[in-house]
């Protein structure tokens, strides 16, 4: 039985060998998934256009009226036409770049518990014959947790936690199939999703001391967290073993990645 303080004392007799790679392996994948995702994109591309749209109206005023109406049409259209694409674009870059890092990050987090601390397991998603099926699984990940976010607050966090496992899954057997994947990381959380919260909630200190520091300390509290994260799947796999969800066989052992 694992307890918050066991996860997070291994964690940081872990991390204080590498603590500084793990600082590099977190700033570059927050910079892949929060400088090049969704709302950057859509506040860079809509702050123009809904310049444009605001002109519109300003014409739909100071023109005659059929012609302002028409004018006024062309730019919401261009403005519901910009983020359209703003949106697809930053689907496709959280898909395609952001969600590959973040399952190389859990990897090297996890190979780094084992004293492998290289840096290049941070990118070993894009290695060929393991990129689009952790891009697949991946996407179906947020797909899900979005779906069900869209329901209320509350059911997106329980799937968020839910599906916590699945990056260290794929790491270790990209091979898995989706519905293998999300199979495991189910079962296995059952009992203990409300335990991970709590989890989470410990190093609410921590982040709070990193947004006294404008923001760049949280960067500092990153790999604490993650390597406390990599503690609980460590603690998670032998339980799904010992439970029989998954064998040794199936994960292929420590991260290909």
């Amino acid at each position: 039985m694992w307890t918050i303080s066991m996860l997070k004392q291994n964690a940081w007799n872990s991390l204080k060998h590498y603590y500084w790679m793990g600082f590099l392996v977190c700033f570059v994948a927050a910079i892949c998934s929060d400088s090049l995702n969704g709302s950057s994109g859509y506040f860079t591309l809509s702050t123009p256009v809904a310049g444009m749209l605001q002109q519109g109206r300003l014409m739909l005023f100071d023109s005659d009226f059929d012609e302002g109406i028409a004018e006024g049409m062309i730019f919401l259209m261009t403005y519901c036409i910009t983020m359209v694409f703003s949106l697809a674009a930053s689907l496709a870059i959280y898909a395609f770049l952001s969600n590959p890092v973040e399952a190389g990050k859990c990897a090297y987090f996890y190979n780094a518990r084992y004293g492998d601390s290289r840096f290049g397991h941070t990118f070993g998603a894009f290695k060929s014959g393991r990129y689009m099926k952790t891009v697949k699984i991946m996407f179906w990940r947020m797909i899900y947790t979005w779906l069900w976010s869209m329901l209320f607050v509350i059911p997106g966090l329980i799937k968020s936690l839910e599906y916590t496992l699945i990056p260290y899954l794929i790491s270790e057997n990209p091979n898995l199939s989706k519905e293998r994947v999300f199979e495991i990381s189910r079962r296995t959380m059952e009992g203990e999703k409300a335990n991970l919260f709590l989890l989470h909630l410990s190093f609410i200190g921590w982040y709070l001391l990193g947004i006294l520091t404008c923001g760049f300390g949280l960067y500092f509290v990153m790999p604490y967290h993650q390597a406390t994260k990599a503690e609980f799947y460590a603690c998670m796999r032998a339980k799904m073993i010992a439970q029989g969800i998954t064998t040794e066989e199936e994960l292929t052992g420590v991260s290909v990645y």
